[in-house]
């Protein structure tokens, strides 16, 4: 295995870390490159993400902003106050309200990062913790939309999650 693809490998386990699925789909890409069957530089290209210009950026900006309350694998608190990110975030993009609500929702809108950083971060946690749940066609956040939602948190975070984690059972089939 070459250095740079080992480097490579490495920069994948530690930005796809808290995503098993991600963290499973980066493996096999580049063990595809590994073995000669993906060409190295599609393989690197296959590490990038919709709306992400710099994942180690972004995976930093999760430690710093998101961890210390959804952990280092997007999990649930052991007392259910704070929701699960893993396998599950990426179905409010189903319902109505809820691509608003990831960005209005305290954590998000009073995190201390630029709107630019914010919808980075929300493209990759929606990539890495919940791919799986995405739908069909992944529209990333923007900027402007960040900016936009931000401007109006969310006041009645447990109200709304409730209404919107209904909404999705409902709308599961």
């Amino acid at each position: 295995m070459s250095k740079g693809l080992t480097l490579a490998l490495l920069s994948a386990s530690l930005w796809l870390q808290g995503g098993n699925h991600s963290l499973v789909w980066a493996s096999e890409v580049a063990v595809s490159a590994a073995a000669g069957t993906v060409p190295k530089q599609q393989a690197l290209t296959s590490l990038q993400f919709a709306g992400v210009s710099d994942a180690n950026r972004a995976n930093i900006n999760y430690m710093l902003n998101c961890q210390g309350c959804h952990g280092q694998f997007g999990s649930e608190s052991l007392d259910g106050a704070v929701p699960a990110l893993k396998d599950y975030v990426g179905n409010f993009l189903h319902v109505p309200g809820g691509r608003e609500f990831l960005v209005q929702v305290p954590g998000s809108a009073n995190a201390a990062i630029s709107d630019a950083a914010l919808a980075e971060l929300l493209n990759w946690i929606l990539q890495t913790q919940s791919r799986a749940q995405l739908p069909a066609v992944f529209r990333p956040f923007t900027t402007a939309e960040v900016q936009k939602l931000r401007q109006n948190p969310e006041a009645d975070v447990v109200g709304t999650r409730a209404a919107l984690v209904l909404a999705i059972e409902q709308a599961a089939p």
